[in-house]
């Protein structure tokens, strides 16, 4: 039996060890674009700055491949999937047979037209090669003082985090009315800007990027609906999408992502999908949806490479989960925090604390912790759970802040 895999990140490297645990005998194949052990991507804002050296960013250790006999693809990428002669296409010109195929190609950053330029001091920060790039510019000029970083998401933020932290001045612009407009609400917005504030990282909030400027083929401005910022280097962090290019013409059903069912399979026999290019489940709404994050694309690579195997594992679904610490402040998120017929009970505000549940009719539907973050296990294991407003009241107050 041979297991094609596309993709080298979480969902993929999850799916081959459990395809090994179950058919020690299979023939696994790995093709990935970057040519490199797997690697956390939340991390390369420290790698950057030197917080983190290169072997911290692998979470497999060198002997990975050869330990699970990985017939190594590495650096090539796919072109083409033909299922009707169970063939993947590379770059190369080369093609590889497969019995059963997961496709866990994850995403790339979105390049907002105004970023679709040849200026330099321009980056995302998504890969190592992007590391690389910056690192080399930074290098080449003498001066670098002023950061932008056009996007007050999850990535953006570390970016600042990380860049203010040696001292550089920073400005972070976000098109929506609050930073980290997924994960967080206003008010829990405000706490993490003041904690961030007191690293000297400035935000321009409900401010919307028009353009950048150069000067002798270097960033010099960018330009904004409320007036331009001066800018040695711009960091464009506004969010991902499904790297799907090659799936063209296949006849896989696709919405955002591909869709699967509870098994991870697709619409195709023998053809899975796992990770940010899966459109599974939603634990809350038994609709599926697109969830990029790093404990889904785990979870549903073990499912999958299981089903590859000939088990029967089913996928109980994606939570939108985020536990971080920015600017010395934890913040913890899960669950639905807005939509139609969502409303929130705060628990406590000030201090540098705020608890808001979030619930449709009686049931707790989502939470944000921020600053005291100790009780948000308890709601996550009762997300989805039909709660009085009183039981609620009675559990708030009988655990400890």
């Amino acid at each position: 039996m041979t297991y094609v895999i596309i993709g080298n990140g979480p969902a993929g490297i999850n799916a081959i060890e459990q395809i090994i645990k179950i058919n020690p005998e299979g023939e696994i194949i790995l093709v990935s674009k970057e040519n490199t052990l797997p690697y956390s991507r939340i991390m390369l804002p420290e790698y950057l700055i030197g917080e983190v050296c290169e072997d911290q960013l692998y979470y497999r250790d060198k002997d990975f491949y050869a330990r699970y006999k990985v017939n190594l693809r590495l650096g090539r990428f796919v072109t083409g999937i033909i299922p009707e002669q169970k063939i993947v296409t590379l770059d190369d010109g080369s093609s590889i047979a497969y019995d059963k195929l997961l496709i866990a190609t994850g995403s790339s950053p979105v390049i907002p037209k105004f970023a679709q330029c040849d200026i330099g001091g321009v980056f995302t920060l998504w890969d190592k090669n992007d590391v690389e790039k910056i690192r080399s510019y930074i290098n080449n000029i003498k001066e670098i003082s002023e950061i932008v970083v056009i996007g007050g998401g999850l990535l953006g933020l570390q970016i600042a985090r990380a860049l203010s932290s040696i001292g550089l001045s920073v400005t972070v612009v976000e098109k929506q009315d609050r930073i980290m407009p997924l994960q967080l609400d206003k008010k829990a917005g405000i706490l993490l800007m003041e904690a961030a504030g007191k690293s000297g990282v400035k935000f321009l909030i409900d401010t919307e990027v028009l353009s950048l400027e150069e000067e002798q083929g270097s960033i010099k401005y960018v330009v904004t609906n409320k007036g331009k910022i001066k800018a040695d280097a711009v960091f464009v962090s506004v969010g991902v999408k499904p790297n799907l290019n090659f799936v063209e013409n296949t006849g896989l059903n696709r919405n955002k992502g591909l869709i699967v069912n509870e098994y991870m399979e697709t619409n195709i026999p023998d053809i899975y999908a796992a990770g940010d290019i899966a459109e599974a489940r939603e634990y809350l709404t038994n609709e599926n949806t697109v969830r990029a994050l790093w404990p889904c694309a785990v979870r549903q690579g073990k499912v999958a490479g299981l089903n590859m195997a000939g088990c029967k594992e089913i996928y109980d679904g994606s939570i939108a989960m985020n536990s971080i610490e920015l600017f010395g402040l934890s913040l913890i998120s899960f669950g639905e925090l807005q939509g139609e017929g969502i409303n929130g009970i705060m628990n406590n505000y000030g201090d540098g604390n705020y608890q808001m549940l979030f619930f449709r009719e009686d049931r707790l539907v989502g939470a944000i912790f921020a600053g005291s973050i100790q009780n948000a296990g308890v709601f996550f294991n009762r997300l989805g759970e039909k709660l009085s407003y009183n039981f609620i009241n009675r559990l708030l107050n009988c655990l400890p802040y």
